[in-house]
């Protein structure tokens, strides 16, 4: 057993392969064995880092009974849903519909054909409570497989016909018109951002994921609204601090986990995953810069801010190193090098795999730390938050930002608490290379190198990108493959609209790099092809160029569309994005022909729902509006004379966040000339301002 998953490009699929269960990847081969052997198809899906894929594996696949009932009457496919995010999606709107919940391990039984008859997420070994065993529910499908099947076959139809009924309506989302403006849109979205913040920061209960995409596009209100903006800081600031500050960040290693499980931001679930650091870096660097200049522009509140800059800014570097030494994948020195997709939530204490093992301690080991740091910790600087599951083991982080002389006490903590945890065995990484996410992170990085004025991270970020695209893309067949292990692209799984936005992105972003024209040009590349995801009779981007012949009859072939924003902004968004950014940047470069003005019009098709849901679901259409307010800005690209380093860097920085194309004058002058911003939109350009406030006056519209 486990020779088919042995040498998977997947590490959720290799921890598998010793186990009595005969697993099948996900493919044509394992739905036909169904068929001609007359049974059902058993489909577990997850992922490496997913702690509870990791309980269920050991409780019930290592199980030699269990393993027997699954070969005797299944066939059984084990599925990464980060390999597969279509088949993930499929099923997991199946789970929420049967269930009203869902999550990982998700557990499907399915007919032969691919539609699912029943869901579930984790099932314990023995029954808890209403929950019952996976015994017992794979005992109880054979049964209704042997003896009700009619049943199950009208249950797997009606649940792929209300399926349909679901993608037809998300699918429409993306034909809605605007009624308003971008502007108007984004005072809604942060009224209600305002209104729905909580005391202890997010906008929803535990558990706590950080909103990302809400806060990246509700610093555009904090920074140009002059009726919301000092408004919106308080709930922004609050939300940014218990995220900089609690149990999300690891603040021995830098990185931050995937979601808090309490309401205080305090004990985090402690995977790590690369588009949660991309996402996070950006809106650090982000942080770091605007919080700068809205210190500047409201003195009463000049302190917090700056605080706020201050600690956004080092979790950023943090962030960046994170990446670049815990998921830069292969050794240095190494032709190809690029992100990895996650970090283990658990790893070895003694001979027991533990969730969070790597990065909590015991009371004694804090108590060491401090007597061989030589310090004393302030009462108040200082959380210990208690592991209900793991007792005796806290997880260590901040109640406040330090100040004065606490950050050298704090660092000389952290520094031997970081000692302790190099002793320790380190989480398992997941090596498989995901072209989206990796395209995420190069943009974050690329940024993060302006707005810090830190080139490294941008060299970094190029670095990665080459892989990419010596990896992934197959200019023959102009491909993207979504996934690539040891150096290899994984054949016959091309990228999704995701995958081929995320890495535009990635490229356009790569301002900075002396290759910027051959950037740009391999963007042109991908975003050439990825007009192909557009269904032509209905105008709408689909999430793939085709389902297989399973997803669509468990979607009643309606395609794939993914419109709303996640822990990974939507596909559209980012397609909008893309397209937006590459229109821009021609227009600034004065490179722009009619294809970059229907990029343009493109972009602001399908992000017009972002305007339309501002007020109901903001935060599900966060970056669609933040493509709105780029596109609909009095302000696209600026030509740039004049000026000493200090006030060029913070406009470049300014402009770098609010999505505006910056670019030198034709005209040289000296370093000591007053600065001249010449604010364009479109392909037209108006009289130069001579100073950041003017520029920011006209971004707001007053």
């Amino acid at each position: 057993m486990g020779q088919r998953i042995a040498n998977s490009s997947s590490a959720y699929l290799r921890q598998h392969s010793h186990q009595e269960v005969d697993w099948w990847p996900y493919g044509d081969e394992a739905f036909e064995q169904a068929r001609l052997r007359d049974v059902p198809v058993m489909l577990s899906i997850g992922y490496a880092a997913c702690h509870w894929c990791h309980v269920m594996s050991h409780e019930s696949f290592d199980d030699p009974q269990i393993a027997r009932k699954l070969n005797d009457n299944f066939i059984s496919i084990k599925v990464d849903r980060e390999e597969h995010p279509l088949v993930d999606d499929t099923y997991m709107m199946a789970t929420q519909a049967l269930t009203g919940a869902g999550g990982w391990p998700m557990t499907i039984f399915a007919m032969p054909d691919g539609r699912a008859f029943h869901t579930g997420t984790y099932y314990p070994s023995e029954p808890r409570g209403k929950i019952p065993s996976f015994t017992q529910v794979v005992d109880a499908v054979h049964q209704g497989w042997e003896e009700h099947r009619e049943g199950l076959e009208e249950q797997a139809q009606m649940l792929a016909e209300h399926l349909a009924e679901l993608g037809s309506r998300q699918g429409a989302l993306l034909t809605m018109s605007m009624d308003s403006t971008a502007a108007k849109a984004l005072r809604q979205a942060s009224r209600h951002w305002i209104a729905t913040s909580k005391a202890e920061g997010g906008f929803t209960p535990a558990p706590k994921f950080p909103p990302t995409w809400a806060l990246k596009t509700m610093w555009r209100t904090v920074l140009l609204d002059g009726e919301l903006g000092a408004e919106a800081f308080e709930p922004l600031a609050t939300s940014l601090e218990a995220i900089l500050l609690g149990g999300l960040r690891d603040h021995l290693s830098g990185g931050f986990a995937r979601y808090c499980v309490d309401e205080n931001w305090t004990i985090p679930h402690f995977e790590k995953m690369l588009y949660d650091n991309a996402g996070l870096l950006s809106l650090c660097a982000r942080t770091a810069v605007f919080a700068t200049q809205f210190a500047q522009q409201h003195p009463q509140q000049s302190q917090r801010a700056t605080q706020l800059a201050q600690l956004a800014r080092q979790a950023a570097l943090d962030t960046a190193s994170f990446l670049s030494n815990d998921l830069l994948a292969s050794e240095a020195g190494a032709p190809h090098r690029a992100f990895a997709a996650s970090l283990d939530a658990d790893s070895l204490r003694g001979t027991s795999s533990v969730e969070g093992a790597a990065y909590t301690f015991t009371r004694e080991e804090c108590l060491q730390a401090v007597r061989r740091a030589g310090v004393e910790l302030p009462a108040d600087l200082v959380r210990l938050a208690g592991i209900a599951e793991d007792p005796g083991y806290y997880h260590v982080s901040l109640t406040r930002i330090p100040v004065d002389g606490e950050r050298q006490i704090w660092d000389a903590f952290r520094a031997e608490l970081r000692t302790v945890r190099a002793t320790r065995p380190s989480p398992g990484r997941d090596e498989k290379i995901i072209a989206g996410w990796n395209g995420l992170a190069i943009e974050a990085l690329a940024e993060a190198g302006e707005l810090l004025d830190e080139p490294q991270l941008a060299q970094l970020a190029e670095q990665v990108a080459t892989t990419l695209w010596e990896v992934h893309w197959d200019a023959q067949s102009q491909t993207l493959a979504r996934v690539s292990f040891a150096g290899q692209r994984s054949a016959n799984n091309e990228g999704t609209l995701e995958d081929y936005a995320g890495l535009t992105l990635g490229f356009l972003a790569l301002t900075q790099s002396p290759r910027y024209s051959v950037w740009q040009e391999r963007a042109g590349i991908l975003i050439e092809k990825t007009a192909c995801f557009i269904d032509l009779e209905t105008g709408i981007p689909r999430d793939a160029l085709a389902l297989d012949d399973r997803l669509s009859k468990q979607r009643s072939q309606i395609a794939a569309v993914t419109v709303l924003d996640d822990a990974i902004p939507a596909a559209a968004a980012l397609y909008a994005k893309a397209l937006s950014r590459l229109a821009i940047q021609r227009m600034a470069d004065e490179n722009s022909d009619d294809s970059g003005q229907e990029q343009f019009d493109l972009a602001h098709r399908l992000s017009a729902h972002g305007v339309a849901l501002a007020g109901q679901a903001p935060t599900q259409v966060a970056t669609a509006l933040e493509v709105q307010s780029v596109l609909g800005s009095a302000v696209h690209y600026v030509k740039l004379n004049g000026a000493g380093s200090a006030e060029r860097h913070h406009l470049l920085s300014l402009c770098r966040g609010l999505g505006i194309e910056v670019r030198s004058s034709a005209q040289t002058t000296s370093g000591t000339q007053d600065l001249e911003i010449q604010p364009c939109r479109l392909s037209q350009c108006n009289l130069p301002v001579h100073d950041v406030s003017s520029l920011l006056t006209l971004l707001a519209g007053e």
